[in-house]
């Protein structure tokens, strides 16, 4: 024979034949010589009938074939009808109850099948030294019961339901029992229509069952199983199911990927479902309900194969498909369904390249763009083949073909291979060809037509559905139960332990947070709350919080109980301390000093170190009372203006150009890394183009990356996807724009295999991100709805403006004759006129006395000194007086926008706004501008408050705000992260310089003008006055007015005037007290200290007082501390630092123990402290002797004898030396200015130099080493000090029976106290002043007596106590 063969020839019965033979021609076994003899005539006809006659066998053999395909097809009938005999009779309990293992318990029948397991929650408890359950959770199904099928139906069930008490789930298992009992009542009941296919084998109802509306089916006689056994002389087979189903024989011309569900994978039966790729959604929702895969239960999906059709391999690295996500799998199978054979075959060579292949499914995408980017040689796979390709078939090498014999081909094509760098695979030999490699889709969204994945909607229970149908007007038996809530149970009893365990369980939640369904529920509370921090957030969503409030808040402002029992959500709260720390000094320029020797000089500050602590707070679930509004944001309503001032702001916050184009494809948008542009699809609906656009704005501010940069710089374009997914779905939430097309399951695939830093930093980005976009956008689109409002108030401000005009017909001046009307506005236009002119002659510039006077009698001035009659109507407010407030927009019905305040009114007005709202979780936002001249400079502030989040006043709201940016750690890393390390201390100096400059100066402005608002009430008030008060009162308002620019200019302020300047009947009146106490405590045998603590009756019977921090900054370094924590921080327990709150009767036997919990349990209701809590003094006075008890860690006490010495007087710490000023001499002392108000001393003056302070108390007068502070600070503390000294002597003097109560309490009061109360009873009435005779024959009672007296009085009416707030988050 001339040739050899082979054959592939092969049957499958029922399914395939293949005779396939194959010739070749062989030199060595043939001999032509005789054929290639023969004319060329004579070999063609040769040729042809031998062509012909094997064209005949091919004809007979096809025939043959088609007998075949009959005779298979009747073979496979019989296979499939030995398949629907061979099917086994499904197994079931007969509809009895079973339990298989100690949680399980399953009940069944030939078509249903109902299971549930419980399992128990459980905590170590210390103390029992045993777990003991906090809660149970439940997991019920029921599932078609199908013989034979590797694959049911599920027809109602829960994957997880959680109790706190196992009464409460044998109720709901109960009733779903009970709900579901008439399918458990015949052995064979009726399969509804839509269950019918799983009991049915190719196509034919298996016998025993019949399908609901249908009549009963005739059983096939087929052979039974046993028989059919018998005759083939086999043993029985037993029952068993693949690990994996058979791929269908239909694949599409791609690949395709195997779904599965990890629930079912682990429990070692059938799972899986193949599915061909591309795809469509409709077809992926099918596989998804294949594999019980729904919204349900998300983190059980993923990829769990992959394969492709053997005449069109594709080498697809495994791995990286089963991590990818299937909508980027099926983009992939798209763009290659394109490629042809050559194509695909450099493309696997690329797959394979030992130097380095694709590094993800993006890149592999882009492929099909860059077909040319390789130079691909199937054939050749060694060093040889490439010499002989390129010395014989590649025609680049030009020689004669006998010197070729002598080549190394080996050699040459290694020579070769390595000069251009190319690479061996198993398909071919690939080199690049020196095209750029184009990126096109890599690193951008999946365009919308190609998207399929969604999870189903949970199949609802049909039998529920139906009864609803039939009642409809009966409501559903159970309402579904709430998301429980299960805070975090700490056991370690120290602060640090505590915070390490719950940082512990917050990274833990951080990983269960992408293997729940709790993910979308993030983003959702990140929408509504967008400035929480990240760890609060977390921990909030992982205990099942959804709107959480502290104890008292839920009280107070709420009118809301928490539910007895309930334990708190842990969460984090500020708790910053100072400590004090050596920094280099610095000059004037900002540049470090140095001594002689050239060293750095270092001097101690003081600083704020940020810092942490758990509290408690409560869900609302947790709590019962008066019901809460409905939460959520007003929706986009669609409307043309709406949107254009919606996508104007969008345009306004993105970095980069947007643009409208068409984009081939199907995508709805993109953005372009190396333009530097935002491109979307035209013609969509408007609320698509927005979803659209904030989508690629999130992705040009997370990812504006360099293209050319390494992949290890930058995230994966599967990281990059989910980030700007979660932004755009955050920021559309919060504006209201529907996000029901949005999915996060493949949350869960993307998490898989990454760390916790790396999965806790993609989640801080995306809450930054979204709150910086947010609070943008809020900004864009308060000025453009502002710009709105003032086009449409131009139409009616000419009326407007014309009304103003109109004189008020009630003012007297209105009803007088014109003409003396005329007259008399003449002669103050003359008057104000020459203080104009008396002003320019003097210092060229009008005094801003003279001003206020002119805009107080409606005039104005023009450029040339000459006085103008102003439009009727408000005068305009000046930020060159006092800052000025405007509002940009609000929501707010007691504000507008456009509306100017001044400062202190506006301080005060967002206050009341703030405390007024109700909250529930929504607020009004405003935002503002305050304009001021700070420093001779004009300055701006733009901000926005959100009345409801209790952030107090406007200054309070702002000296917050920057205070929490200064300290934030998160801030300070996304600064360092995105815009460099000059960029963070830029901003840092930039916050420090507001706190300690602008703060305090506007602080300053609110203090003067409430200064100027009591004097000029109480003038105007008509009441009586006395002279003096008058005068001073008077003079107050003439300092305000002199303040003013001062104060804006940044120059020291004057002293202001003191009442005791304009009386000095007090001054005399107060040494005649004092000499009257001298006098009887020197016949007592007392000093004066001890005269008034005990001598004015002191309490006979034992008693106990309760000290507390009071709230406010200055007390947070006291606060809810330990004693250690004080000791470690070097500070003690100072009795100044404290304020009392509450005394009581001591009864026998009662202990500290008692008294801790009857103020947190049975709290007294005239006590008006916050609980009793660690940092508290509880003192106890008994049998002469008193007692002080620090309240520490774990409800511990400790004794604090430091707390109950006397307070030093500076009488008694004098240091020897003078001091000099205007105003007189006085004596140094070495006390601290703390502690000499804590002795009854206040600021009177300061030295000329600055270096000391001088304190007096009305009747002596002390000098006192001064701190250095900024002049608006100096000027602030005086100001405040004189504004809280009119307050006090006009209006909140004490009396002599809170005096005798302080002094009940153990605490001293100064002398000035006792003067000026003893002045104010001796004034009501006032009496006419005696004359010395008079006071000779009338004895005076004593201050003892008066003591006496007003304790009577007073103990008629409980003295009130000032409220102290608890602190809340």
């Amino acid at each position: 024979m001339s040739y050899s063969s082979y054959d592939h020839d092969d049957l499958e019965p029922a399914s395939t034949m293949r005779i396939e033979r194959r010739i070749y021609f062989e030199d060595e076994k043939s001999d032509i010589s005789g054929l290639a003899a023969l004319p060329l005539a004579e070999l063609l006809s040769l040729r042809a009938e031998s062509a012909a006659a094997e064209q005949e066998v091919f004809d007979r053999l096809k025939e043959l074939a088609a007998a075949w395909e009959e005779q298979a097809g009747k073979t496979l009938s019989l296979d499939k009808a030995l398949e629907y005999a061979r099917t086994p009779p499904a197994k079931h309990t007969s509809n009895q109850w079973e339990q298989p293992d100690s949680y399980r318990h399953i009940r069944s029948n030939a078509v249903y099948q109902m299971s549930y397991s419980i399992s128990e929650n459980t905590r170590y408890d210390s103390k029992a030294e045993k777990s003991i359950p906090y809660s149970w959770t439940l997991r019920w199904s029921i599932y078609t019961n199908a013989p034979g099928a590797y694959r049911q139906a599920k027809i109602a069930g829960q994957e997880r339901k959680v109790f706190d008490s196992r009464e409460a789930l044998d109720k709901y298992m109960n009733g779903r029992i009970k709900a579901h009992q008439h399918l458990f009542t015949e052995i064979s009941p009726p399969i509804p229509k839509e269950y019918a296919d799983y009991f049915k084998v190719n196509g034919l109802l298996l016998p025993g069952y019949t399908v609901e509306g249908e009549p009963p089916q005739q059983a096939t006689q087929l052979p039974t199983q046993e028989a059919e056994q018998k005759q083939e002389g086999s043993e029985p087979e037993p029952a068993s199911a693949a690990a994996h189903p058979e791929r269908s024989d239909r694949m599409s011309e791609v690949f395709s990927i195997m779904l599965d569900n990890r629930a079912e994978a682990q429990s070692g039966g059938p799972h899986g479902y193949w599915l061909d790729l591309p795809t469509t959604a409709e077809k992926l929702q099918e596989a998804m309900r294949e594999i019980h895969i729904t919204a349900d239960n998300p983190q059980d999906f993923f990829i769990n194969g992959y394969s492709c059709p053997e005449d069109r391999h594709l080498a697809l690295p495994y791995d990286m498909v089963l991590a990818a996500d299937v909508d980027e799998l099926n983009f992939l199978a798209a763009r290659l369904e394109a490629l042809d054979a050559a194509a695909l075959s450099e493309l696997n060579a690329a797959l394979q390249n030992p130097r380095g292949g694709f590094e993800n499914i993006g890149q592999i995408i882009d492929y099909a763009d860059n077909v040319d980017y390789f130079v691909h040689i199937p054939d050749v796979q060694t060093t040889a083949q490439l010499g002989s390709y390129y010395l014989n078939r590649s025609g680049m090498v030009d020689m004669p073909e006998e010197w070729k014999a002598g080549i190394d081909t080996a050699r040459f094509g290694e020579h070769i291979a390595k000069q251009e760098q190319g690479a061996f695979t198993p398909y071919g030999y690939l080199v690049k060809s020196g095209d750029e490699w184009q990126r096109v889709h890599e690193g951008q969204p999946v365009p919308e037509e190609y998207r399929v994945m969604a999870y189903p909607a949970p199949e609802l229970l049909r039998e529920e559905s139906k009864a609803q149908e039939r009642t409809e007007q009966t409501p559903t038996a159970e309402a579904t139960a709430p998301q429980p809530v299960t805070p975090i149970i700490l056991n370690s009893k120290n602060s640090a332990d505590r915070m390490k365990e719950i940082t512990d369980r917050l990274e833990t939640g951080i990983q269960e947070l992408f293997e729940s369904d709790r993910y979308r529920a993030y983003l959702d509370t990140m929408a509504r709350f967008h400035n929480y921090s990240f760890n609060n957030t977390i921990l909030i969503a992982m205990q099942g919080g959804q709107l959480v409030a502290g104890y008292n808040k839920w009280r107070d402002e709420f009118h809301r109980n928490v539910k007895k029992g309930e334990k708190g959500i842990k969460i984090f709260a500020p708790a910053p301390y100072k400590v004090k720390k050596d920094v280099p000094k610095l000059d004037a320029q900002g540049q470090p000093v140095k001594d002689k020797d050239g060293n750095t000089v270092t001097e101690q500050k003081e600083v704020q170190v940020p810092a942490f602590k758990i509290v408690s707070v409560f869900d609302v679930s947790q709590t019962e009372g008066e019901p809460l509004p409905s939460l959520g944001v007003e929706e986009l309503t669609g409307s043309v203006e709406q949107y254009q001032d919606f996508f104007k702001a969008l345009e306004q916050t993105s970095p980069v150009p947007m643009g409208f184009e068409d984009i081939p494809g199907g995508s709805h948008g993109y953005y372009h890394l190396t333009e530097k542009r935002i491109a979307i699809q035209e013609g969509m609906s408007e609320l698509q183009t927005l979803k659209t656009a904030i989508h690629e704005i999130a992705h040009s501010k997370l990812h504006a990356i360099d293209p050319e940069a390494p992949a290890t710089d930058r995230p994966d374009s599967r990281t990059r996807e989910v980030q700007a997914e979660s932004v755009a779905y955050t920021v559309c939430q919060h504006y209201g724009l529907d996000t029901s097309d949005y999915s996060f399951g493949y949350v869960a695939g993307w998490s898989s295999g990454r760390d916790l830093k790396e999965l806790k930093a993609s989640l801080e980005t995306i809450r930054a991100t979204a709150h910086e976009l947010i609070t943008t956008i809020d900004g864009h689109l308060a000025e453009l709805q502002q710009q709105r409002q003032a086009k449409q108030e131009q139409t009616v401000e000419a009326p407007a403006a014309q009304a103003a005009e109109q004189p008020n017909q009630d003012s007297v001046f209105s009803k007088l004759p014109p003409e003396q009307q005329a007259a008399m506005t003449e002669e103050v236009r003359a008057t104000l006129q020459a203080l104009v002119d008396a002003d320019l002659n003097a210092t060229g510039q009008v005094s801003q006395g003279t001003k206020d006077a002119i805009q107080t009698q409606g005039f104005t001035l023009s450029d040339d000194g000459k006085l103008q009659e102003a439009e009727a109507g408000q005068p305009a407010l000046d930020p060159a007086a006092e800052p000025v407030v405007t509002i940009l927009f609000t929501e707010s019905p007691h504000l507008e926008n456009g509306q100017k305040i001044p400062l202190h009114e506006a301080d005060a007005l967002f206050a009341k706004l703030d405390a007024e709202h109700r909250g529930n979780g929504y607020y009004d936002k405003t935002d503002f501008r305050i304009d001021y001249i700070f420093q001779g400079e004009a300055h701006s502030y733009s901000g926005r408050q959100d009345f409801g989040d209790r952030e107090g006043s406007l200054l309070t709201h702002i000296r917050s705000y920057q205070e929490f940016y200064l300290h934030d750690e998160n801030w300070k890393n996304h600064v360092l992260k995105y815009q460099g390390q000059e960029a963070w201390e830029a901003d840092h100096a930039s916050r420090e310089a507001f706190l300690t400059g602008e703060i305090p100066y506007m602080e300053q402005h609110c203090n003067l003008s409430r200064m100027e608002q009591e004097a000029q009430r109480l003038l105007q008030s008509g009441e009586p006055l006395p002279p003096e008060q008058t005068a001073y009162l008077t003079a107050l308002v003439d300092y305000v007015k002199e303040c003013r620019p001062l104060l804006n200019q940044g120059e020291p302020l004057p002293e202001p005037p003191n009442l005791s300047d304009f009386d000095q009947s007090l001054q005399d009146y107060k040494e005649q007290v004092r000499a009257e106490v001298a006098q009887e405590a020197e016949a007592a045998g007392l000093t004066v200290e001890e005269y008034l603590a005990s001598g004015s009756q002191a309490p006979e019977q034992p008693n106990f007082s309760i000290y507390q921090v009071p709230p406010g900054p200055e007390g947070r370094d006291y606060r809810y501390r330990s004693y250690e924590e004080l000791q470690a921080d070097g500070l003690t327990v100072d009795r100044t630092n404290y304020q009392l709150v509450y005394t009581a009767p001591l009864d026998k036997g009662t202990t500290l123990d008692d008294i801790f919990r009857r103020f947190n349990m049975e709290i007294p209701p005239d006590f008006k402290g916050h609980s009793l809590s660690m940092s508290d003094i509880i003192v106890f006075r008994q049998e002469g002797q008193q007692t002080a008890y620090y309240v520490d860690e774990g409800a511990e006490y400790r004794k604090v004898p430091e707390f109950t010495q006397p307070i030093p007087v500076p009488d008694n710490r004098l240091t020897g030396e003078m001091v000099q000023t205007p105003r007189g001499n006085f004596h140094l002392t070495d006390m601290t200015r703390e502690q000499m108000e804590a002795a009854g001393y206040g600021l009177h003056h300061q030295s000329e130099d600055g270096k000391y302070l001088i304190m007096g108390n009305g009747t002596q007068a002390f000098a006192i080493p001064a701190q250095q502070e900024s002049p608006i600070k100096a000027a602030e503390m005086t100001t405040e000090q004189n504004y809280n000294m009119i307050d006090g002597v006009l209006n909140n003097a004490p009396t002599m029976g809170e005096l005798e109560a302080r002094v009940k309490a153990g605490e001293q009061v100064s002398l000035l106290d006792v003067a000026q109360a003893a002045k104010a009873e001796a004034q009501k009435p006032k009496q006419p002043r005696r004359s010395a005779k008079t006071a000779q024959r009338q004895k005076k009672p004593s201050i003892r007596a008066q003591l006496a007296a007003a304790k009577e009085e007073q103990g008629k009416k409980p003295p009130a106590r000032e409220m102290s707030k608890e602190l809340e988050v």
